[in-house]
């Protein structure tokens, strides 16, 4: 379904679409959802309605999914200040999307996409632990705890890829300090998600010794 040599699904959509003044070119988040589904491949909407359904129908919050969103998109577009929760957000992209992916007739179902493997939930959780904020959203405070607890609860619901994804995404976004040690524990935790080379590459300017 997905091209894995790169950051992909959800948190590309985040990173690559939601940045620094998105909002002066698409009005509203519905309408820039708008252009992602009619910009992009059939497979790269069907991996986003797929992430976004996964973690609407998680149990976790919709704060605790706002606050993954939030962060992901390094503060650029909170969903809080629309009047949604982060649930009602990712149904929204679900139905903004989803009609590209019925005319191609391709259904999308979060059936048996869970992982509840030891050898693959517990080095995520380990990365996630260690999770460190140095900077954020321009310089503004994060809860750090209260990521790292959303980060947990995906690995608890069975879904350490996203977990880990984020994670990803997350570092990047808040600057965060990666020692030598830790950032050869992120690769073995990524070992079998399949990532190529330039998802957990790319953390590489923020090793430190």
């Amino acid at each position: 379904m997905e091209d894995r040599s790169d950051d992909f699904g959800i948190t590309a959509l985040a990173g690559g679409y939601f940045h620094q003044a998105w909002w002066s070119r698409h009005p509203t988040s519905d309408e820039l959802l708008m252009f992602v589904r009619d910009e992009n491949p059939v497979p790269v909407i069907e991996q986003c309605v797929h992430d976004a359904t996964l973690l609407a129908e998680s149990p976790l919050t919709g704060e605790q999914l706002a606050a993954l969103w939030t962060s992901a998109t390094d503060g650029y577009h909170a969903v809080t200040a629309e009047g949604r929760d982060g649930r009602r957000w990712f149904q929204r992209m679900i139905e903004i999307l989803t009609p590209k992916l019925d005319a191609a007739g391709v259904r999308v179902s979060a059936e048996g996409a869970q992982d509840f493997r030891p050898e693959v939930t517990e080095p995520v959780a380990r990365v996630v632990r260690r999770f460190s904020i140095v900077t954020n959203f321009l310089g503004e405070p994060a809860d750090e705890q209260f990521l790292r607890q959303a980060l947990e609860d995906l690995i608890r619901a069975g879904l350490p890829e996203l977990s880990l994804r984020f994670f990803l995404r997350f570092a990047v976004t808040h600057d965060a300090p990666i020692p030598k040690d830790f950032y050869a524990e992120i690769k073995r935790a990524s070992v079998p998600f399949g990532y190529g080379a330039f998802i957990v590459e790319r953390l590489e300017h923020l090793i430190i010794d």
